[in-house]
């Protein structure tokens, strides 16, 4: 196969491209103009590994990314959980019709997007099947913009399209906001909503890329979404709880009911929008509204369908993050 990865540069992207390295598979890594190579490094001399510069917001810039591939990987995304709408359509709509439109201009013959279960609203779901919900998410201009880019891939008739959802925590090495957790553990300023019920699905990147790569390998993929996690239904008391066994921090004590949160993160994401447009606020409401619910989907679908097994536990995905950050 000849694949296509954009936003290669990426925690999720360049991890997808080792896995499909190793899988046999050449890569043409798509990366933006102003990209930092690092999390390629372990690849990048491979000799089945080109880097492609490119804006996908631009369609001079994108113009025959897709030459000579059988199957695109578009995890390139704007992912923030607050912000103006215009730049993630810009970015998560308009880059993903570009993408598509020369995709089908160079015969490709499959569209994997990677887009998110923020296209639900969060109303709480245990082992539910992601195909049967409405995409009716609209919490924030992230979700807005998932939902359209889905509707979009979905209407092109010139491509086999597949749809990837990964769990509602993908985490691993080269995760940022992983070591921001594990730095809040460490500081106690890791609060806790209504004592850490919730439950969720955990995603390891190393077993989300699997079941991302089976997804531009398998035949009966096309036409179809996909819930790609880890097995098990885990709460975040309990994922914070092992977390911070992991890297020796205080077990999180402050929890805050939901109806305590919830305005608390609208508040203060309204005062950021006034005083500091530009920059993240230290809490925002959808942070708040996802870890106050029941955010689980079942993963059968993927496992019947694509023969998915994740290979590691959340908690031997816990260790092996821990580890990569530890070790510098």
């Amino acid at each position: 196969m000849n694949a296509l990865v954009t936003g290669a540069h990426g925690f999720i992207g360049s991890h997808l491209c080792e896995c499909l390295l190793a899988r046999g598979h050449t890569v043409k890594a798509l990366v933006s103009p102003w990209g930092d190579l690092t999390n390629l490094s372990a690849v990048q001399q491979h000799p089945n590994l080109t880097i492609l510069r490119a804006d996908i917001t631009n369609q001079d810039s994108i113009h025959g990314s897709c030459a000579g591939c059988d199957v695109v990987f578009h995890a390139a995304a704007r992912v923030a959980e607050w912000g103006r709408y215009e730049p993630f359509y810009k970015t998560n709509v308009h880059g993903t019709d570009l993408l598509i439109h020369d995709a089908i201009q160079h015969n490709v013959r499959r569209f994997v997007l990677i887009s998110s279960i923020t296209v639900h609203q969060y109303s709480g779901y245990k082992n539910a099947d992601t195909r049967t919900l409405p995409r009716d998410g609209n919490v924030n201009a992230y979700a807005k913009s998932k939902v359209t880019a889905e509707h979009h891939l979905e209407q092109t008739q010139q491509l086999e399209w597949v749809i990837v959802r990964p769990g509602l925590f993908p985490f691993g090495p080269r995760d940022s906001n992983f070591e921001r957790q594990i730095d809040a553990l460490k500081g106690g300023l890791m609060p806790l909503v209504n004592g850490g019920r919730a439950v969720m699905n955990t995603a390891f990147v190393m077993n989300l890329v699997e079941g991302i790569a089976l997804c531009g390998e398998h035949p009966d993929a096309a036409g179809r979404q996909y819930l790609i996690a880890d097995d098990g239904m885990v709460s975040w008391r309990e994922f914070f709880t092992v977390l911070a066994e992991l890297v020796g921090a205080p077990v999180p004590r402050l929890s805050l009911p939901s109806a305590v949160a919830l305005p608390l993160g609208r508040g203060v994401e309204g005062l950021w929008r006034q005083f500091a447009p530009e920059t993240r606020p230290p809490l925002a409401y959808y942070l708040a509204y996802l870890v106050s619910r029941d955010v689980h989907f079942s993963i059968d679908a993927a496992k019947r369908e694509l023969g998915y097994v994740p290979r590691y536990s959340w908690q031997d995905g816990l260790a092996m993050t821990v580890k990569y950050f530890s070790e510098g």
